[in-house]
């Protein structure tokens, strides 16, 4: 079985060329015949040299912003048409509030499944405000749901995101499809450099959208006087700054790289995940950061359900209050590095998760 996963992006961001290319990598161990194409504008791209992107050849034609929107689109699925002549199935990255996405679908001769990362209405809704929220989530509405009707399966990250796709469409696919994102293995470099007293708590993002909660955290450091240092690196707006600017126990790091993010993980006793999913109208997730927290060996505390079973002891759901995040910390404090590793690689490992995936498909895909 011949498959190409393909993804239209305008920009390349690192989490999603990490995946795409730790899939690619993993297609060609276990040498199975799957390709793997992001295809993204040009001038988005030309820093980030990877065998996986595909540079849209078409940036310098036009500088409007909306002929641009158009013309990579038109663009992208004359390509992937193209493409699909060549292959038994192809798995697209849903394209929010698209049109000819639709249209492709209605064209391609092959099978077709369209891979879904979020519950895209409530995330317009969330990022976009006034008229052109109004706007984006009824095409999304109408678009999105022609485009799921005409594919021939949904593959979804999280359970609760493949039943709001099928539920779009009156509950048409009856194969449950779930592709968790998975993290290499290839570099794991255990280092425990934890003190004994004071606990220390990491929390990383880009920047901190509505949905991490760390507003809610910061509202919680009035209701405990314990001890404790709270590393937060990423950008921040203005208010959340504020609030963790009064308090000692808050250290902002602001961007670092990666180096720098590895030696704050050795320091540190758990890692911190979003607390407001609910701002999206999401109670699961499966983030690649907290895929980076368990393969470095360090246990998780988040506001919202993973692929793990509960049995699983190094991921803890709970709510954004430090009584409860500092009683797990201790609770896993001395529990090695490298079990921590060993025991999420099941549920994480993106080789094991891609030879699970096409195995499933080849059982299915007629």
């Amino acid at each position: 079985m011949k498959v190409l996963h393909a993804a239209l992006m305008k920009h390349a961001y690192s989490g999603i060329l990490n995946q795409m290319t730790w899939e690619k990598q993993v297609a060609i161990k276990q040498n199975l015949d799957w390709d793997v194409v992001l295809y993204v504008n040009q001038c988005e791209s030309k820093f980030l040299p990877s065998d996986i992107i595909h540079v849209w050849d078409g940036s310098h034609r036009t500088v409007d912003s909306i002929c641009s929107w158009i013309s990579i689109r038109r663009d992208y699925y004359k390509w992937l048409l193209e493409q699909s002549y060549k292959y038994d199935l192809l798995l697209v990255r849903h394209s929010f509030v698209d049109p000819f996405q639709s249209l492709f679908l209605k064209q391609v001769k092959v099978p077709v499944y369209l891979v879904h990362h979020t519950l895209e209405v409530p995330e317009i809704k969330l990022m976009s405000k006034g008229l052109k929220s109004i706007l984006k989530t009824n095409m999304e509405s109408f678009f999105g749901k022609i485009s799921i009707n005409n594919a021939q399966g949904v593959i979804a990250v999280t359970n609760e995101i493949f039943e709001y796709e099928n539920n779009r469409v009156g509950q048409k696919f009856k194969n449950k499809i779930i592709y968790p994102n998975g993290i290499s293995y290839n570099d794991v470099n255990l280092v425990d450099n934890r003190a004994d007293s004071v606990p220390e708590l990491l929390f990383v993002a880009s920047y901190f959208n509505p949905w991490h909660g760390l507003d809610l955290l910061l509202n919680d450091l009035k209701n405990t006087s314990e001890k404790f240092i709270l590393h937060i690196v990423g950008n921040l707006s203005q208010a959340d700054k504020l609030i963790a600017q009064q308090d000692s126990r808050i250290v902002l790091h602001g961007h670092l790289p990666s180096s720098e993010i590895q030696r704050l993980v050795s320091q540190c006793w758990i890692g911190l995940s979003s607390f407001a999913l609910f701002r999206q109208d999401m109670q699961e997730a499966c983030t690649l950061k907290v895929r980076e927290y368990l393969k470095n060996g360090l246990p998780v505390y988040s506001g919202h359900k993973d692929i793990f079973p509960q049995d699983f002891n190094y991921y803890k759901v709970g709510k954004p209050d430090f009584e409860s995040i500092l009683e797990y910390a201790r609770n896993v404090r001395d529990v090695e590095r490298n079990r921590i590793s060993e025991s999420a690689m099941p549920y994480i490992e993106k080789e094991l998760l891609l030879k699970c995936l096409y195995s499933t498909l080849e059982h299915i895909v007629v």
